[in-house]
């Protein structure tokens, strides 16, 4: 296991953001309705980082909600079958007044579920199902603690 992997990764409650400066961004790794994903290297660590932009489709409304509520969450959680929130970045340019980019910063993964299932090449032995279903359900599980009406057995 390396440093960056998420069952090593310890909760840090950040202050702020950091400095564009502590991360570099290397290529684009994917696009959707709420942002961007690079793949990045934190310079201090050398360690591969994915950087999510929020993307700001209506600047005079302010920061968007959604992204909002997922800061928020993402701070709180701590489980391993959970990606952890690393950190956040700040682009912007104060001489033009300019809102600038707000970066998510996660562990890197070399895939995810989604387009593992999509790859036709992609054949998954039962056992492997099995896997990763206990770990979907223990993720699952972990967010709805607490909440006896949507509690389940797996």
């Amino acid at each position: 296991m390396n440093k960056m992997d998420p069952m090593n990764y310890k909760l840090r409650r950040f202050e702020g953001c950091s400095k564009p400066k502590d991360y570099e961004r290397l290529e684009k790794l994917g696009e959707g309705t709420f942002g961007e994903v690079h793949k990045g290297r934190k310079k201090s660590t050398h360690d591969l980082v994915a950087m999510k932009r929020i993307l700001m489709h209506n600047e005079k409304e302010g920061f968007p909600i959604t992204a909002l509520r997922e800061i928020k969450i993402l701070k709180t959680l701590s489980h391993v079958n959970i990606i952890p929130l690393m950190d956040i970045i700040k682009l912007g340019d104060r001489k033009e007044r300019k809102h600038g980019s707000i970066y998510m910063v996660t562990p890197y993964m070399d895939h995810d579920l989604s387009g593992l299932l999509e790859n036709p090449k992609v054949n998954f032995s039962e056992a492997q199902i099995k896997c990763y279903m206990k770990q979907l359900l223990e993720g699952i599980g972990y967010l709805h603690q607490g909440y006896e009406s949507c509690k389940f057995a797996y």
